[in-house]
């Protein structure tokens, strides 16, 4: 036992002369490896940092927007006003579009420039969204579906209609892009795709408010 025991010992002391030995012959890299690991978790701590403040900057110039927004005055929530007190919505996503408030920025500039017909650029910015939010998420697939219906794509817009009302089980406009996409299969003559969506909404929505308007394209298909 014990000559079990001082062969341990000089294991253990024979391990450690060698860590030193190596540690004399390459403290240089040691240390420099040392060195950059340090500055690469500076250099992270700053960059953690600069998004978080660029993050709030943009959240602060995204409410300067919201109110001319929500009134229906896309060109100038896309442009700021001549003041300059807004900057607007296409400057936030330039300077901040990879923040999450950049992000949303995104979908406001998106829905600005469909509401102005600008369905290239709408098209643009829906595509361009990359933030973590599922509802946004659904959002900017909803409204590549709308750009679709817009250019008269009806058929591409009920299948893009179709995939988003299938991305968040949780969304609470599911019936909506259900009855959005029934109603380009129709639009599109694809009535057995369409009849199927909406018999998909009753049975799903009974209580949908798109169930009554609904009723005119089942009617006008046969059932």
């Amino acid at each position: 036992m014990q000559k079990r025991k001082h062969q341990t010992e000089e294991k253990l002391m024979t391990t450690y002369y060698k860590a030193v030995d190596f540690f004399d012959k390459n403290k240089k890299h040691v240390y420099t490896a040392l060195t950059i690991a340090v500055i690469a978790i500076a250099g992270i701590i700053l960059m953690v940092n600069k998004k978080k403040a660029n993050n709030e900057i943009a959240s602060i110039e995204v409410s300067k927007v919201q109110q001319v927004y929500n009134a229906g005055n896309f060109q100038q929530a896309i442009n700021g006003d001549s003041l300059g007190s807004s900057k607007g919505l296409l400057y936030i996503v330039n300077e901040y579009g990879s923040t999450e408030s950049g992000e949303m920025a995104k979908i406001m500039l998106a829905n600005s420039y469909y509401n102005e017909r600008d369905f290239d650029n709408a098209e643009k910015y829906y595509k361009e969204y990359s933030g973590g939010n599922k509802i946004l998420k659904v959002a900017a697939a909803a409204g590549l579906a709308s750009v679709m219906e817009a250019r008269n794509n009806y058929a591409d817009a009920a299948s893009q209609f179709e995939k988003t009302a299938e991305m968040d089980k949780e969304n609470p406009f599911i019936d909506q892009y259900l009855f959005y996409a029934a109603k380009n299969y129709y639009r599109a003559n694809d009535f057995d795709k369409s009849k199927k969506l909406f018999d998909k909404l009753k049975e799903d929505f009974p209580k949908s408010k798109f169930n009554q308007e609904s009723e005119r394209y089942r009617v006008s298909i046969g059932s």
